[in-house]
Formats: C-alpha cells, structure tokens, sequence
C-alpha cells in the first residue's frame, strides 16, 4: 500500500508543480457574425503547455474546434452557434514536470444528472500506454483511457482497460480494485485523497464506495467510508458517480468551490490479497492512469438575440489629444471591430485600428490621440457598428460625443413572419432615408422619408417589403444629413 501512496504523492508534485492556474487567459468571445460563428479568443501563458485544444458542443456531443494564431497576438476559434441555444466549450492542455505528464483541463459539464452519461458527452483527460503497468501480465489492471464530466451534483469518471472488462474477483482470497483518486489541491497534503472505488464486498474490510484515504506518520493507511458511488460496465468501460456534497461535506475536504475550481484526480487499479485468519490484506499496485488536473469552471455562451454594445466617451484633453473611450456589452461580447477615423486636411479618412484594454470588469477601455475630427467606430459581429463622432476642434475640454447611426433588425429574417421591427439610433431631427439594396448594389426600394423626433426610431417593417425576393444577403441603407450606414442581413423562405 506504500507504493500506492507513492503514485499519489508523485501525482500531486507533477500537476501542482506543472500548473496550478489556467494558462488560457482573457477568454473572450464576440456575437454571431454573418458567417452564423461566434468568434472565441483568449492568451496562452506557461512555457510548460505542450499543446493546446478546444472543444465545443451545443448538442452533448463534444467536437475540437480549429485554433488559429492571431497576427496581433493570442489565438481564436470559430464556433457555429444559433441564438437561443446553449454553447459550452472548453479547454486543454498538456503539461510535464518533473518527467511526469500530466493534463490539464476543464470538465465537460452535463445538462442532467443521467448514469451513466455518454462517453461522446465526456472529456478525455489521457491516454495511457498499453503494458506500462507494474503487474504486465493482467490486461484488466493495465488502463488505457480516462474520462471525467460533471452536473451541478454530481462528479463523473470512466475509465477503459486493455481487456475492456473489470471483474473485481480472481479467488476467495485475491480481489481487484479499480479507484479513481480525487484531491483538493488545497488541502491533499493534510487530507492526503477520497476516492470512489469499484471492488469486491469484502466484509470487514472494503466495499464499493466513496472513502477518505488517511495516512499516519508511519505511512499506514486508513480507508473511511464516507458515501455511496453509482457503478456500472458498459461499452468496455467503467463508469463510476459521486454525488459532490459527499465530498464537501467531510471538513477535511476543504472549502469548495476552492480558489482555483479544480481538482486533481488519476485513476489507479490495485490488487487486494487477504489473509482471513489476521484479516490482513495486501495491496499490490496494478496502474494508475494520466493525472489531471481539472477546472469546474463551466464555460458556456447562451443568448437570444445580439445587444448592441454601448461605446461611451470618459474624456477628450484639446490640448494632448488623448480620448478614452468605454465600451460596455451586456452579453459580454468584445468588439470584432474597433476603428477611429481621423479626418484631416492632408488625409479624408484615415483608419486607425483602436487597441483594446480589458478591465476586470469585462469592460473595454480605449485610449487613443487624435488632433483632428475623429470618429470612432465599433462591432461585435461585423453585421451592426455603433460609435460616436468628436468634433474635436474648437470642442473644448470635454467633449460631448455625438453617436453615430445603429440599426437594429432580426436576423435572418423569414418571409413566414407578417411583420418585423426595425430599431435605428443616433437620430438627430433631420430626413431620415432608407434604403433596401441588393448585393450588387442595386436599389430594390425606397422606404417613404421623415423627421424623427427622438435619438431612436422603431418602424414595423411589413413583409409586403419582401415577400416577392429571392432567398439571400441584402442590405438596408441609412442616411441623415452627411451620416450614413449600411447594415447587412438576409433574407429565408
């Protein structure tokens, strides 16, 4: 039993020396672009990640995403979403340390508390060598694959074998036992493990459950049994469930959610030789699976309908040039566009791409100089642009912003519907034109022209406008005064 407390001591040095935070940082995502895609982005940090993937799934069936390296810095993906569904993704990396490999991860979280969950709906923590275990000629001892997943109740794990079967006896005096291994990282040095365990009935001694695992000063191990486990073989794999308030209820445990939301965990197979005179059993150890370290941390993104994002002027200095800007979304949304146009004597239009800074509170921060009357621009799906407009001559010290036209419509829109809403902000008491234009700019029609008489116009748009077009991507055309936008859409039967 020393040695399986030997594998455990050096799981937990190689994970908590490898990584004890998540190196995928500023994870951030935009709204639907007109390709139907989410964009996803966030920075890599530890120069011990040996690779990197991204998983998503809306469906339970977890698919890797394609991982491109941004010219600016960091890495995005392309996620296909529908308003109104429910998108988790997550990460994961590997990592080494002291020789030692190790995964690093975020569960895969289920909708419901269903045993045993589909193995598609679960996330692969390693792959473990076939004949790499210290008793080489027992298939069922030798692991080759370990899973883990997760609902806000219960703690998932699955393991799979070379033989793809898991008997738990061999004789009336040798039994087989199958645990996966569960650490708070906070507290695995005071507590040492809990464990859920698959096993004989042996009376007396050990049953399938849920145990503390104690050590004394003389490394002499203690089993505690602390609740109830679900079991079950299926596919040829194990699959065992622990409910977490059997965990956290145990003060030893720790404090849970901890600091981090992780735990770690590894998978171990053991044989049990008992001597029914002294009742004295001896364990030999079989193998232990990839350790990881896993990240409860449910990742998702879910909302109806896109919400504009508010682009707000925190100050403009005459005399530096410096403006601040504030971008705030309430779906969290980071701009996929963020441009200020300066307008000069020497240059009509220069575009100038506005470095973003994220704030803790998932806020944008922009801060840019301009001596000229500057406009600024920005878009979380590259379909709707907000901004403001400065007139920074003559403006004073503070200038007041001037916001710039946003129009807002459902997208795509169906000929089914009898009607939509169209949303257009900005407005000042000018002739408001709108315009409907094909792709090759051609003009399909004008809308009739009026005066708004507030910051923000809603028309309700009859599909008698649209009911004769074809299938496909138009754009309607907004213009008062010199100001002008045009927002693209589609149309479906």
């Amino acid at each position: 039993m020393k040695q399986l407390l030997i594998v455990i001591l050096l799981v937990f040095t190689a994970v908590m020396g490898a990584q004890t935070l998540s190196p995928f940082q500023n994870i951030r995502h935009s709204s639907v672009d007109p390709d139907g895609n989410i964009h996803l982005r966030y920075d890599l940090i530890g120069s011990s990640v040996v690779d990197q993937q991204l998983f998503y799934s809306s469906t339970g069936v977890w698919q890797a995403a394609t991982i491109n390296a941004l010219d600016s810095g960091g890495y995005e993906a392309l996620l296909p979403y529908s308003f109104g569904n429910k998108l988790y993704y997550r990460f994961q990396t590997s990592v080494e340390a002291m020789g030692q490999p190790a995964s690093y991860l975020n569960a895969a979280w289920l909708e419901n508390d269903a045993f045993p969950p589909p193995i598609s709906a679960m996330a692969l923590i390693g792959e473990d060598p076939i004949g790499d275990p210290w008793q080489t000629d027992a298939p069922n001892f030798d692991l080759t694959a370990s899973y883990v997943a997760c609902s806000t109740n219960k703690l998932h794990r699955a393991v799979s074998n070379v033989s793809g079967t898991f008997p738990v006896m061999q004789s009336l005096t040798t039994y087989n036992l199958y645990g996966t291994m569960i650490m708070n990282p906070e507290t695995v040095l005071d507590s040492m493990a809990y464990a859920m365990i698959y096993t004989f009935n042996i009376p007396g001694l050990i049953s399938p459950g849920l145990y503390k695992i104690g050590v004394d000063l003389e490394l002499t191990p203690s089993f505690e049994r602390i609740g109830n486990v679900q079991s079950t073989v299926s596919g040829g794999k194990l699959f065992l469930s622990c409910n977490f308030a059997d965990l956290t209820s145990d003060p030893a445990f720790g404090p849970w959610p901890n600091s981090t939301n992780t735990l770690l965990t590894t998978d171990l197979t053991a044989q049990i030789s008992v001597d029914f005179q002294t009742q004295t059993p001896e364990f030999a150890i079989g193998d232990y699976s990839t350790p990881g370290l896993i990240d409860f941390t449910p990742l998702y993104y879910e909302v109806m309908q896109n919400t504009l994002p508010v682009l707000e002027l925190v100050s403009y200095d005459e005399l530096s040039g410096r403006v601040e800007l504030l971008y705030t979304d309430v779906d969290g949304d980071f701009p996929l566009v963020a441009t200020m146009g300066i307008n000069d004597e020497f240059s009509k239009l220069n575009l100038v791409e506005m470095i973003p800074i994220y704030n803790e509170d998932g806020s944008i921060s922009f801060i840019e100089h301009t001596f000229a009357d500057a406009s600024f621009r920005v878009s979380d799906n590259l379909i709707d642009y907000v901004g403001l407009e400065l007139p920074v001559s003559n403006a004073g010290a503070n200038a007041p912003a001037v916001p710039a036209l946003a129009c807002r419509l459902p997208n795509p829109l169906h000929k089914a519907n009898a009607s939509s809403q169209i949303e257009i902000s900005g407005l000042k008491r000018e002739p408001l034109q709108i315009g409907l234009y094909n792709t090759r700019g051609q003009k399909i029609r004008d809308f009739d022209t009026f005066t708004p008489m507030d910051p923000v116009a809603r028309l309700i748009w009859s599909s008698d406008s649209y009911q004769g077009l074809p299938q496909g991507i138009y754009f309607l055309k907004v213009s008062q005064g010199s100001r002008s936008l045009s927002h693209k859409f589609t149309i479906l039967h």
